[in-house]
């Protein structure tokens, strides 16, 4: 099933205005700046299925794909893993050209896992509305988690990977 994977070689700062050109092209966040990523996922032609094991992404081409996420999750893990699954699918399958099927299954700590975590962070929590919302409420994260519908604990190092804190 498809291709070996390959980490994008776009800089951090692309990935992250990547990102942010993706939520305001489809038009994800609300008033509040929450992002609406099952409707997005739709947009693209994928779906969302509940399962037993792991998060996971299958593509089986451009605008067909499946994002697994598990049962036992909470709302705010699902959002955060919906973002990351996302990630994996523009920078590791689009931005790449790969073409056919390809899986990306939970991996731990590398290159791609790391890309991927920050396009979700940068998806949900672009920089300029959450420098606002650190403005706003300070070091309290778990305020600012509110507002982005993500755990206190990613909002604690988006500040950290922006230099808030």
């Amino acid at each position: 099933m498809g291709q070996a994977q390959r980490a994008s070689e776009l800089s951090y700062d692309a990935i992250q205005q990547y990102a942010e050109r993706i939520g305001t092209k489809y038009k994800i966040y609300d008033a509040d700046g929450r992002a609406n990523l099952k409707d997005l996922v739709k947009t693209l032609g994928g779906q969302i299925e509940y399962v037993d094991t792991d998060e996971s992404l299958f593509v089986a081409d451009e605008g067909k794909f499946t994002i697994f996420l598990p049962n036992h999750t909470s709302q705010r893990r699902d959002q955060f893993t919906l973002a990351h699954e996302l990630g994996h699918y523009f920078l590791h399958y689009l931005q790449l050209g790969e073409t056919g099927e390809m899986a990306f299954q939970r991996g731990g700590q590398n290159r791609l896992e790391t890309q991927a975590n920050f396009f979700a962070a940068s998806l949900l929590m672009p920089k300029e509305s959450f420098k606002n919302q650190y403005e706003r409420f300070g070091s309290n994260f778990f305020h600012i988690a509110q507002v982005f519908d993500v755990s206190p604990a990613a909002a604690e190092i988006r500040a950290e990977v922006l230099r808030l804190t």
